[in-house]
Protein backbone atom coordinates (compact mmCIF):
# COMPACT_ATOMS: atom_id res chain seq x y z
CA UNK A 1 0.00 0.00 0.00
CA UNK A 2 2.28 3.10 -0.87
CA UNK A 3 1.55 6.47 0.87
CA UNK A 4 1.18 9.61 -1.17
CA UNK A 5 3.81 11.51 -0.16
CA UNK A 6 2.48 15.11 -1.46
CA UNK A 7 3.26 18.56 -0.48
CA UNK A 8 -0.36 19.02 0.96
CA UNK A 9 0.37 15.76 3.73
CA UNK A 10 3.71 17.88 4.71
CA UNK A 11 2.13 20.61 5.96
CA UNK A 12 0.03 18.50 7.76
CA UNK A 13 2.34 16.03 9.79
CA UNK A 14 -0.45 14.00 11.97
CA UNK A 15 -2.28 13.02 8.35
CA UNK A 16 -1.68 10.00 6.22
CA UNK A 17 -2.95 9.69 3.12
CA UNK A 18 -2.49 6.48 1.23
CA UNK A 19 -3.81 5.41 -2.66
CA UNK A 20 -5.50 2.53 -2.36
CA UNK A 21 -6.98 0.06 -5.15
CA UNK A 22 -10.57 -0.15 -5.19
CA UNK A 23 -10.61 -4.16 -4.48
CA UNK A 24 -8.35 -3.58 -1.81
CA UNK A 25 -10.91 -1.41 0.44
CA UNK A 26 -12.32 -3.38 2.93
CA UNK A 27 -16.09 -3.31 4.64
CA UNK A 28 -14.20 -2.85 8.13
CA UNK A 29 -11.04 -1.42 9.44
CA UNK A 30 -10.20 -2.38 13.31
CA UNK A 31 -7.72 -0.88 14.60
CA UNK A 32 -5.35 -2.46 17.73
CA UNK A 33 -2.93 -0.29 19.77
CA UNK A 34 -0.53 -2.84 22.12
CA UNK A 35 0.74 -0.80 24.44
CA UNK A 36 3.50 -1.91 26.68
CA UNK A 37 6.47 -0.48 28.85
CA UNK A 38 8.60 -3.38 27.75
CA UNK A 39 8.44 -6.23 25.49
CA UNK A 40 12.10 -7.13 25.13
CA UNK A 41 12.15 -8.24 28.79
CA UNK A 42 8.68 -8.27 30.61
CA UNK A 43 7.55 -11.66 30.45
CA UNK A 44 3.96 -10.53 30.50
CA UNK A 45 3.95 -7.59 27.60
CA UNK A 46 6.00 -10.55 25.71
CA UNK A 47 3.25 -13.09 26.54
CA UNK A 48 1.08 -10.84 25.49
CA UNK A 49 1.98 -10.01 22.66
CA UNK A 50 2.14 -13.42 21.30
CA UNK A 51 -1.42 -13.83 22.55
CA UNK A 52 -2.43 -11.31 20.30
CA UNK A 53 -0.59 -12.90 17.32
CA UNK A 54 -1.82 -15.72 18.19
CA UNK A 55 -5.64 -14.46 18.51
CA UNK A 56 -5.08 -12.87 15.18
CA UNK A 57 -3.70 -15.57 13.16
CA UNK A 58 -6.55 -17.84 14.05
CA UNK A 59 -9.35 -15.21 13.29
CA UNK A 60 -7.31 -14.68 10.15
CA UNK A 61 -9.50 -17.07 7.49
CA UNK A 62 -12.85 -15.79 9.81
CA UNK A 63 -11.69 -12.13 8.83
CA UNK A 64 -10.93 -12.77 5.51
CA UNK A 65 -14.08 -13.94 5.07
CA UNK A 66 -15.89 -10.98 6.62
CA UNK A 67 -13.73 -8.77 4.30
CA UNK A 68 -12.37 -7.26 7.93
CA UNK A 69 -8.71 -5.94 7.71
CA UNK A 70 -6.82 -5.55 11.33
CA UNK A 71 -3.98 -2.65 11.57
CA UNK A 72 -1.97 -3.12 14.78
CA UNK A 73 0.20 -0.74 16.08
CA UNK A 74 3.03 -1.49 18.44
CA UNK A 75 3.23 1.56 21.19
CA UNK A 76 6.30 1.19 23.57
CA UNK A 77 5.68 4.04 26.19
CA UNK A 78 8.72 5.30 27.26
CA UNK A 79 8.22 8.43 29.75
CA UNK A 80 5.68 9.67 31.88
CA UNK A 81 4.46 12.23 29.29
CA UNK A 82 3.90 9.08 27.06
CA UNK A 83 1.98 7.52 29.04
CA UNK A 84 -0.46 10.81 29.88
CA UNK A 85 -0.85 11.06 26.18
CA UNK A 86 -1.82 7.39 25.15
CA UNK A 87 -3.80 7.30 29.11
CA UNK A 88 -1.55 4.30 29.88
CA UNK A 89 -3.16 2.54 32.99
CA UNK A 90 -1.43 -0.68 33.40
CA UNK A 91 0.80 -2.54 31.31
CA UNK A 92 0.04 -3.99 29.14
CA UNK A 93 -2.47 -2.86 27.31
CA UNK A 94 -4.43 -3.98 24.14
CA UNK A 95 -7.00 -1.92 23.03
CA UNK A 96 -9.62 -2.34 20.07
CA UNK A 97 -10.68 0.79 18.13
CA UNK A 98 -9.94 2.81 21.21
CA UNK A 99 -11.21 0.32 23.92
CA UNK A 100 -9.39 -1.39 25.87
CA UNK A 101 -10.41 -5.41 25.79
CA UNK A 102 -10.74 -5.45 29.59
CA UNK A 103 -11.29 -1.86 31.03
CA UNK A 104 -11.85 -3.45 34.93
CA UNK A 105 -8.01 -5.06 35.64
CA UNK A 106 -6.05 -6.23 38.28
CA UNK A 107 -2.59 -5.57 38.92
CA UNK A 108 0.37 -7.83 40.75
CA UNK A 109 4.11 -7.64 41.15
CA UNK A 110 5.88 -8.15 38.21
CA UNK A 111 9.53 -8.93 39.39
CA UNK A 112 11.25 -7.87 35.64
CA UNK A 113 9.87 -4.52 35.60
CA UNK A 114 10.91 -4.35 39.57
CA UNK A 115 14.35 -5.32 37.81
CA UNK A 116 14.20 -2.92 35.02
CA UNK A 117 14.13 0.46 36.82
CA UNK A 118 14.84 -1.00 40.80
CA UNK A 119 12.07 0.74 41.99
CA UNK A 120 11.95 0.63 46.06
CA UNK A 121 7.92 -0.31 46.14
CA UNK A 122 8.14 -2.65 42.93
CA UNK A 123 6.26 -2.54 39.98
CA UNK A 124 2.99 -4.00 39.30
CA UNK A 125 1.80 -4.83 36.26
CA UNK A 126 -1.84 -5.90 35.00
CA UNK A 127 -3.12 -9.63 35.16
CA UNK A 128 -5.82 -10.67 33.04
CA UNK A 129 -8.90 -12.12 34.21
CA UNK A 130 -10.91 -15.05 31.91
CA UNK A 131 -13.58 -17.54 32.55
CA UNK A 132 -13.04 -16.67 36.52
CA UNK A 133 -9.44 -17.35 36.77
CA UNK A 134 -6.23 -15.10 36.64
CA UNK A 135 -3.64 -14.60 34.13
CA UNK A 136 -0.39 -13.17 34.32
CA UNK A 137 -0.33 -12.75 30.23
CA UNK A 138 -3.63 -11.69 27.95
CA UNK A 139 -5.00 -15.21 27.14
CA UNK A 140 -5.45 -15.86 23.47
CA UNK A 141 -9.34 -16.54 23.64
CA UNK A 142 -9.74 -13.71 25.75
CA UNK A 143 -8.21 -11.27 22.14
CA UNK A 144 -10.09 -13.64 20.01
CA UNK A 145 -13.14 -12.88 21.80
CA UNK A 146 -12.43 -9.19 22.08
CA UNK A 147 -11.46 -8.98 18.43
CA UNK A 148 -14.44 -11.17 16.93
CA UNK A 149 -16.93 -8.79 19.09
CA UNK A 150 -15.16 -5.64 17.60
CA UNK A 151 -15.18 -6.79 14.04
CA UNK A 152 -19.02 -7.54 14.57
CA UNK A 153 -20.75 -4.90 15.88
CA UNK A 154 -22.12 -2.00 14.14
CA UNK A 155 -19.97 0.18 12.33
CA UNK A 156 -21.29 3.17 13.81
CA UNK A 157 -20.61 2.57 17.20
CA UNK A 158 -18.28 5.05 18.82
CA UNK A 159 -15.06 4.03 18.27
CA UNK A 160 -13.61 5.55 21.88
CA UNK A 161 -15.15 5.62 24.70
CA UNK A 162 -15.26 8.97 26.25
CA UNK A 163 -12.57 10.87 27.29
CA UNK A 164 -12.40 11.50 31.42
CA UNK A 165 -9.63 13.41 33.21
CA UNK A 166 -6.30 11.35 33.25
CA UNK A 167 -3.90 11.02 36.18
CA UNK A 168 -0.72 9.27 35.12
CA UNK A 169 -1.27 6.17 37.98
CA UNK A 170 0.91 6.00 41.28
CA UNK A 171 2.53 2.77 39.93
CA UNK A 172 3.44 3.97 36.52
CA UNK A 173 5.23 7.19 38.37
CA UNK A 174 7.54 4.85 40.10
CA UNK A 175 8.01 2.89 37.09
CA UNK A 176 9.45 6.08 35.23
CA UNK A 177 10.92 7.30 38.73
CA UNK A 178 8.52 10.16 39.62
CA UNK A 179 9.14 9.88 43.06
CA UNK A 180 11.29 12.79 43.33
CA UNK A 181 14.14 11.01 43.01
CA UNK A 182 14.73 11.17 39.45
CA UNK A 183 15.02 14.00 36.83
CA UNK A 184 11.68 16.06 35.83
CA UNK A 185 10.04 13.67 33.79
CA UNK A 186 9.95 16.71 30.83
CA UNK A 187 14.05 15.90 31.12
CA UNK A 188 13.96 12.34 30.53
CA UNK A 189 13.11 10.17 27.04
CA UNK A 190 13.73 6.32 28.45
CA UNK A 191 12.30 4.14 31.59
CA UNK A 192 14.49 4.57 34.27
CA UNK A 193 16.31 1.56 33.30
Amino acid sequence: MPTNTDTDTDARPTVTVEDRPADSYPRRTLLVDFLFLDRDRCDRCRGTEASLHEALERLEPIFDVLDVEVVVRNVHVTSEVAARRTRLESSPTVRIDGRDVQPAFDESSCETCGDLCSAEAGINCRTWTYRGEQHAQAPPDLLLEALLRAALSPRDRARSAPREPYRVPENLQRFFGDDGSGPPAAERTDPCC
